[in-house]
């Protein structure tokens, strides 16, 4: 298993990154409009990875932080979606977004994505329903406000990432009072992931 790359950025595709890892160049496949900071020729880069091993070759998925490639797993569990659908969908729609549409049965949401028809939604919404907290379970019985909303669906966002309500409580808490409880909730669930990876 290829738990991360980190490397020099020595070539941009369609769809891949070309990786310079101790004189070797890695192809990587990777959700370009999820990945902050963007990648430039001649930079570092450090990479989440996901190796799927097939009889026509090894093909390797990378991501910017470690919930795109929960989310992208989790995704490759439901069955007739294969890596380049859950990569399509993870590039186009934002942690937090996804378990939004996931635990409101959001069809719609992910029918925008290129290559999923409203089949396939539904079967991503029935195979993982019960692997994201309902949002107003998580909120603990929060009052129905914008901000309390925010709240749940950041909480939700967290649980779903393998963090108990305690610690989610916690990191969700800590990133508001970084950005301040009306930021966008993707910048918070950011701002809380970067603050549990220091912690």
């Amino acid at each position: 298993m290829i738990a991360f790359v980190r490397g020099r950025v020595e070539a941009l595709e369609e769809d891949t990154l070309t990786v310079q890892v101790g004189g070797v160049g890695l192809s990587v496949y990777v959700p370009y409009a999820m990945l902050d900071p963007y990648p430039v020729v001649g930079e570092e880069i450090m990479l989440h990875t996901h190796l799927q091993v097939r009889d026509d070759g090894w093909l390797l998925f990378g991501f910017g932080d470690r919930e795109q490639l929960r989310l992208f797993r989790l995704l490759l569990s439901v069955t007739g979606v294969g890596a380049k659908t859950a990569l399509a969908i993870i590039d186009k729609l934002s942690p937090l977004r996804l378990a939004t549409a996931i635990t409101g049965q959001q069809r719609d949401a992910l029918t925008v994505v290129s290559g999923v028809g409203k089949k396939t939604a539904e079967r991503i919404l029935l195979e993982l329903k019960d692997k994201f907290p309902a949002t107003a379970a998580v909120a603990g019985g929060l009052p129905a406000s914008a901000e309390a909303q925010l709240n749940a669906e950041l909480l939700a966002a967290l649980k779903q990432l393998g963090y108990t309500a305690t610690e989610a409580r916690a990191l969700a808490l800590k990133a508001e009072a970084v950005l301040g409880g009306q930021a966008a909730p993707e910048l918070l669930l950011r701002e809380a992931l970067k603050i549990a990876m220091r912690s």
